[in-house]
């Protein structure tokens, strides 16, 4: 038998994750055209910036040098009304033109002076539809599949333009998991009794184990919270943002996490393995005077090693049993051997 430990520990409990992308583009093409090349291998990383694609140029360097020849001779008959329009204010002060030329003239500049603005206008358009013919990683991550070859014709500019590829970073990367409304209402008690930070408060960190390994080895930190319960599931959508420097961890793996319950409190401590099950409920065998035993039903909380925190059902006077307790029943008479909680210590310590 052993007597429970005191311990200043925090509450944890423990959700299922999936790691998702900071970022996810769906990299499509601004302009129609066949698809040139390819610069890039898939599957590996790109920077942001690099080029990806390419569409044929040709229609795009022809339509750009229209719009160059175009916006010269709006140039050119602007520069033409000014000076008609100059001429004309003279003359028509002299009374050599009548007040209707003069008209027309100034019709004309006004005229000359809008074909510009168009003229620069479709100039800009034709410049763009040529930069965007040459299509560029818009952030940096790892590139998917080509989901369209060299040759084909792709769409671009509209809701349902072709696909090319995705692009999709992997540090630092997200780990999403969902609180059910039950711990959401313990959360929001602990806050209004000041045992918990709310939505702005410090940023709690949390825990996070992949599925091959038993051990947390990351951490993260929560970052958001939605706004309100998914009233199909009645849970809470949380967001952690993890650390990823050796690009490990891959978006679409689940996770298990572990997140605090409120601050770090005194609580006791025993084996996890000491305590019985009893369908839900759990239980350990209580020293009582006589060297007898009793089952004793506890509140559990979170596993902290391979210690079990206790929130109610013992004291830290009790002495629980630890070892045999398959063999335990309640009455029979014992010979216990007084040992510490935690394996490897010596009692008292």
């Amino acid at each position: 038998a052993a007597h429970p430990v005191s311990k200043t520990v925090a509450m944890t409990e423990t959700y299922t994750g999936r790691f998702t992308p900071v970022e996810e583009v769906d990299l499509q093409a601004r302009v129609s055209g066949y698809l040139e090349s390819a610069h890039f291998t898939e599957g590996q990383k790109v920077g942001k910036g690099d080029l990806m694609f390419r569409i044929d140029p040709r229609v795009f360097d022809a339509a750009l040098s229209r719009a160059v020849a175009m916006q010269k001779q709006a140039v050119a008959r602007l520069g033409l009304a000014e000076s008609n329009f100059a001429t004309s204010e003279k003359l028509v002060k002299q009374g050599a033109v009548s007040q209707e030329e003069f008209n027309t003239r100034e019709s004309e500049l006004a005229q000359a002076k809008a074909d510009i603005l168009a003229a620069e206008a479709n100039l800009r358009s034709a410049n763009l539809d040529r930069e965007f013919a040459d299509i560029h990683a818009p952030i940096s991550g790892v590139a998917g599949r080509f989901n369209v070859t060299v040759g084909n014709f792709i769409s671009g500019g509209n809701a349902n333009a072709t696909l090319l590829t995705t692009i999709v970073p992997h540090d630092p990367i997200y780990c999403n998991f969902e609180v059910d409304e039950r711990r959401v209402l313990q959360f929001t008690r602990l806050f209004f009794e000041g045992k918990a930070g709310g939505r702005e408060g410090k940023q709690s960190e949390v825990e996070i184990a992949v599925s091959d390994r038993d051990e947390f080895e990351y951490k993260g930190v929560i970052n958001f919270a939605e706004n309100q319960l998914d009233r199909n599931t009645a849970t809470l959508q949380i967001r952690a943002k993890v650390e990823n420097k050796d690009e490990f961890l891959t978006p679409g793996l689940f996770a298990r996490v572990r997140a605090p319950v409120g601050q770090p409190e005194e609580r006791l401590l025993v084996r996890d393995a000491a305590l019985g099950f009893d369908q839900d409920k759990r239980f350990a065998w209580l020293l009582k005077d006589g060297n007898r035993v009793e089952r004793t039903y506890v509140k559990t909380g979170s596993l902290e090693g391979d210690m079990r925190i206790i929130i109610a059902g013992i004291t830290a006077e009790d002495q629980i049993a630890v070892s045999g307790i398959q063999l335990l029943r309640p009455g029979v008479p014992l010979s216990p051997t007084t040992v510490p909680m935690i394996q490897g210590q010596t009692e008292g310590n």
